[in-house]
């Protein structure tokens, strides 16, 4: 291992943190001169006044260089230190937000009252400008001249002016992309020759050496391939105003130049394991990990397979992770692709990350989530390819822009709104088939209401803002000759996420059995009891919550009954989208699952008012299982190849110590969600007793770490609300 980790980390840490303190995005100079831009470039297309923005932005951004990092990233651009790019900078973002009221506010105004009224929660804006992932094999493989030379061909083949405008746009973004990389290359030669010794002149050599090459041509080295992930992914999300939120599969990409360099003899393991835990350490610091939380929106995807389907554990996939256990990192989320046929060796590095209170991993089950996209009408060769795009659900790396997490629809909360329709009618609702056909129906009329109001602004993105840079990393952009706004990749997704599984289903038996089956109450007055909050009713609130069987519990009868509603709901979605795509079946959380929780009532499955809805896949928080193993044995009854994207089973655990017994424990756990066919996986190990401290002494318990949903946070950071949350949550 290199001299001393601790040192090094303290020298990265220091250097990060003194430039991050006073960082100045040059927000407003900036501003001023896209006001300048717009204005003379008012009348032109939107793709010409785009590469306009793009050549402006890569030539008056400052640019810097850290002495402690080999790296070449960080512009000033008008994006804050705690902001990853999309609508979080206001520069990047300027075209949309000068636009906002003719398509962002429309939408945002058109579902407040749904938004107020807890069905919904969503941002101000139609298509989802976070969680993407640019097609960083391209980047890698062509590098930006190889892109500029298919740009410049589709330019000389192509008759259609439109398209011919795209790719005039491109050639000009990608061209300004270049200029930004040589401003990189000078500065570091700049620094090299006033060095005050031959270290550091070393040091800005190798920077300036790398920059002049990459991104412009591909990468020769695994250094090379790691600055021309992490360039892009810093500078064009700045420069375009959209979140890429992950670095990709790092470990498939890089193994090739790694295992080249070896070979060679031109880096050692401690070397490269030195380049990772900068990588880390960056995402650490910006968002100042120490001394406060703040989302990242940055992933990096492990594990896996190829386009071949060859399974991906290599050396690389070991080093990274030995990186994020001796970094201890937190904030650079891990997103780990498993499949049974991954070794147990892997498997064991995992349960190594999760015993030392690290609960930074999201494992995706290989096994499910290809199929469930080949369901879904895209190639295999592809569907190999996703990653995590940004807390746990995917998107397939350089084929597809899928635009979500941005709208979550509550069901339970459609679910009251059936009870109430029903309850308030003339005739009495004859039995349970007519309710539950009354509330798919009630669910699709929603879900095709908010498709609609999405389709209607998601048509004007490309006349508002085009995206002609991440386009051309794409496949399908440049070959159609459209923008991925218009359409052009050659997948175009949207992920309407549902939400509150196990708290719907357990309702919906509620109604069945006390209502139906059993007749213990009248269906109207079983309205009235939830909607009264269960006061004065909580002996029958007990029986609800005791006798009755609860999805996520292994009980085979509920099982079969969360099948069949599942199946039901898995089919609500697949309506074409406004860039001629599809709406893919969708059941990630995230941590919506809170807010929308405050804003339901009661609901029949014994919930009260106000509280927490249920998280992905797993039961509620209130009900009592015997074991973990209850809920996986309760995920394979159900086909999740149904849903395209990460439908996640979380399992919150005692904190346990970090020995052969547990690491066997945890990774028989995750065998057996292998062989239950689940489709994502997170844990949580908690000690209550030390959140309690946490909780009233935080100053002296910054250590506690929580898996929150798709992210992982000190403790005594988080909100009242959310500490609240997951100190109640149930240790299974």
């Amino acid at each position: 291992m290199f001299a001393d980790i601790e040192t090094f980390k303290q020298r990265v840490v220091a250097e990060f943190d003194e430039y991050y303190t006073a960082y100045d995005p040059c927000t407003a100079p900036l501003l001023a001169k896209m006001d300048e831009l717009a204005a003379q470039t008012a009348g032109e297309s939107s793709y010409s006044r785009k590469a306009a923005m793009h050549e402006m932005l890569a030539r008056e951004c400052p640019v810097h260089l850290f002495r402690e990092t080999p790296f070449f990233f960080e512009i000033s651009s008008g994006r804050g230190r705690y902001t990853w790019g999309g609508l979080q900078s206001p520069v990047g973002s300027y075209f949309h937000d000068r636009t906002a009221n003719e398509w962002l506010n429309i939408y945002g105004a058109e579902t407040e009252p749904d938004r107020r009224n807890g069905y919904l929660h969503a941002w101000n804006n139609p298509v989802g400008f976070d969680h993407h992932c640019p097609g960083y094999d391209k980047i890698l493989t062509l590098g930006i001249n190889g892109i500029l030379r298919q740009a410049e061909e589709t330019l000389a083949s192509c008759t259609d002016e439109k398209k011919r405008d795209f790719c005039r746009a491109v050639i000009r973004s990608n061209r300004a992309l270049l200029h930004l990389a040589g401003r990189f290359a000078a500065e570091a030669a700049r620094l090299a020759e006033t060095a005050d010794d031959a270290d550091t002149a070393a040091h800005y050599r190798k920077i300036a050496d790398a920059a002049a090459w990459v991104p412009a041509n591909p990468p020769r080295t695994l250094y090379e391939g790691l600055c021309t992930v992490l360039f892009y992914r810093e500078c064009v999300g700045s420069l375009e105003g959209i979140g890429f939120s992950t670095f990709g599969q790092l470990d498939r990409m890089l193994y090739p130049l790694y295992h080249d360099d070896l070979a060679a003899g031109r880096i050692t393991r401690d070397e490269a394991f030195e380049l990772f835990c900068g990588l880390l350490l960056y995402t650490e610091v910006r968002f100042d990990a120490a001394r406060g939380y703040h989302e990242t929106s940055t992933t990096i995807e492990l594990g896996g397979c190829d386009r071949a389907g060859n399974v991906v554990y290599n050396g690389l996939t070991a080093l990274i992770l030995d990186a994020v256990l001796a970094m201890r990192s937190i904030n650079t989320k891990i997103n780990c692709r498993i499949s049974k046929r991954h070794p147990d060796e892997y498997l064991r590095k995992i349960a190594d990350i999760q015993l030392a209170n690290i609960p930074t991993v999201m494992m995706h089950n290989d096994d499910v989530l290809i199929p469930a996209r080949v369901n879904c009408g895209q190639d295999i060769e592809d569907a190999r390819m996703y990653v995590g795009g940004g807390c746990h659900e995917i998107v397939l790396q350089g084929t597809e822009v899928c635009t979500r997490a941005d709208t979550w629809i509550n069901l339970p909360r459609i679910l009251l709104g059936t009870l109430d329709r029903l309850a308030d009618a003339e005739t009495e609702c004859p039995d349970y088939e007519t309710f539950y056909a009354e509330f798919l129906t009630d669910v699709r009329n929603y879900y095709l209401r908010i498709v609609e109001l999405k389709n209607e602004q998601e048509r004007k993105w490309c006349s508002f803002d085009p995206l002609p840079l991440y386009s051309s990393s794409l496949t399908g952009c440049l070959e159609q000759g459209l923008d991925l706004t218009e359409g052009g990749a050659k997948y175009n997704s949207t992920a309407l996420s549902m939400l509150g599984t196990a708290t719907l289903i357990d309702s919906l038996y509620a109604v069945k059995t006390a209502v139906f089956d059993r007749q213990r109450v009248p269906f109207a007055e079983f309205r009235r009891v939830v909607s009264e909050n269960f006061e004065d009713q909580e002996f029958l609130r007990q029986q609800i919550i005791l006798q009755l069987p609860k999805h996520g519990t292994g009980n085979a009868e509920l099982d079969a009954f969360s099948v069949a509603v599942l199946e039901d709901l898995s089919g609500i979605a697949g309506q074409t989208n406004g860039r001629g795509g599809k709406y893919l079946p969708a059941f990630y959380p995230h941590d919506i699952y809170n807010p929308l929780g405050r804003l339901t009532g009661a609901t029949p499955d014994g919930r009260k008012a106000g509280q927490p809805l249920s998280r992905g896949v797993s039961p509620s928080e209130f009900i009592h299982t015997d074991s973990p193993l209850d809920l996986i044995h309760s995920l394979k009854p159900i086909d999740f190849t149904k849903f395209a994207d990460s439908f996640c089973a979380e399992l919150t655990l005692p904190a346990m110590d970090n020995t052969e017994t547990n690491a066997f424990i945890l990774t028989a756990i995750i065998r057996s969600f292998l062989e239950a066919e689940g489709s994502s996986l997170q844990f949580n190990l908690i000690n209550k007793s030390d959140l309690a401290l946490a909780r009233v002494d935080p100053e002296n318990h910054k250590n506690v770490l929580v898996r929150v949903c798709g992210y992982s946070a000190v403790y005594v950071y988080l909100s009242k609300e959310t500490q609240d949350e997951i100190f109640h949550r149930a240790v299974r």
